[in-house]
């Protein structure tokens, strides 16, 4: 069974954007296709970026397009945020 978890302020996070924000907390990825490919179920690329979509509507990551691993055609690298970082400190699974 899939586990959902919720923050404090009641938003739920599924597994497919904790699985997001968990491989964001290893580093910045250079364009949401790249997440979008990582995160998608055996590599589907349109529900990653459904997730990949959620997960920045939500707050919990940007886009920052003058990030160094940011592709030059693209919007910008996905990043983590403060608030995906509190989210990843509260289920322990941050590694700092």
């Amino acid at each position: 069974m899939r586990e959902f978890r919720t923050t404090d302020e009641g938003e739920l996070v599924g597994p497919q954007m904790h699985s997001a924000l968990e491989k964001l907390d290893n580093g910045a990825y250079a364009s949401m296709n790249q997440l979008a490919i990582a995160v998608g179920p055996n590599g589907s690329q349109d529900y990653g970026y459904r997730v990949v979509h959620r997960v920045l509507r939500k707050g919990f990551a940007e886009l920052d397009p003058d990030h160094e691993k940011a592709t030059p055609n693209g919007k910008g690298a996905v990043v983590l945020t403060t608030k995906g970082e509190a989210y990843l400190d509260e289920e322990g699974d941050s590694d700092e």
